[in-house]
């Protein structure tokens, strides 16, 4: 017998013998592929963050992102003129807003007269073509409507509302409905002055109504309606305002 063979047919007696005395069985050989491994996690810069390292971002993040929402609109310009016209209505939100010029820094110019309807601030008779010259206003402010209420016929309403947004031309201007009283009647005239009010932006009242305290006659606002009113309609036009020098405001959007 050779040797070879001997050693050959000794071996898986001594591996028997080493089991038996409770040594332990060698480890198979793993390659070692450390070599090509990052070092760490962090030293790749295209490494894409865990969901849990998202999630903690993001966390982080968000009330940074909610506060920049949540960031008021810019006061608007100290110096403002602001020209208001039209009926009684007119006359008790025009109040309200003179509550606030100190407080405000702006100027308003109130020109409402009782009783009165679109068609005469249309024409010549009050002068609001004159006004414009005369007090260059940065914005105009129309509350007209209340006492057209009851018309049977309010669709012919819609060219003088035309005629009265053309006289004020190319500066800004609000038309202000009237907050609607006794369970919020309308004839049908506050759609007329909205479709034919344009460029001017529209202000619904209406939205408010329930919330403006009246007088005995349940129609025209208290002290603290008008002033509470008026709250209303600056901020909306604080929020409104597109810049401030020239003094714009932001297009009518289609759904308003």
């Amino acid at each position: 017998m050779r040797f070879s063979s001997l050693v050959s047919g000794l071996l898986p007696v001594a591996h028997f013998l080493l089991l038996a005395c409770g040594a332990p069985e060698p480890d198979p050989v793993v390659p070692d592929t450390t070599a090509t491994a990052p070092a760490t996690a962090s030293a790749d810069p295209t490494a894409v963050p865990s969901v849990e390292a998202t999630a903690s971002t993001a966390a982080t993040a968000s009330p940074a992102a909610s506060a920049a929402a949540a960031v008021p609109a810019p006061p608007l310009p100290q110096g403002l003129k602001v020209l208001i016209i039209g009926d009684s209505f007119a006359e008790a939100l025009g109040a309200g807003l003179r509550t606030r010029e100190s407080s405000t820094g702006l100027k308003f110019f109130l020109r409402g007269e009782k009783a009165t309807f679109i068609p005469e601030w249309a024409g010549p008779k009050r002068g609001v073509a004159g006004m414009m010259v005369s007090l260059k206003p940065d914005v105009v402010v129309i509350a007209l409507g209340g006492n057209e209420l009851a018309m049977t016929t309010p669709d012919i309403r819609g060219p003088k509302v035309k005629e009265l947004v053309g006289l004020i031309g190319s500066t800004p201007c609000v038309w202000v409905s009237p907050p609607l009283w006794g369970g919020g009647k309308d004839n049908g005239l506050l759609g007329v002055i909205h479709d034919n009010s344009k460029p001017c932006r529209y202000y619904d009242s209406t939205l408010l109504a329930p919330d403006v305290p009246r007088g005995s006659d349940k129609i025209h606002p208290t002290a603290d309606g008008q002033k509470k009113w008026a709250d209303y309609f600056l901020g909306w036009l604080q929020k409104e305002q597109e810049k401030a020098a020239p003094f714009s405001l932001k297009p009518r959007p289609a759904a308003e």
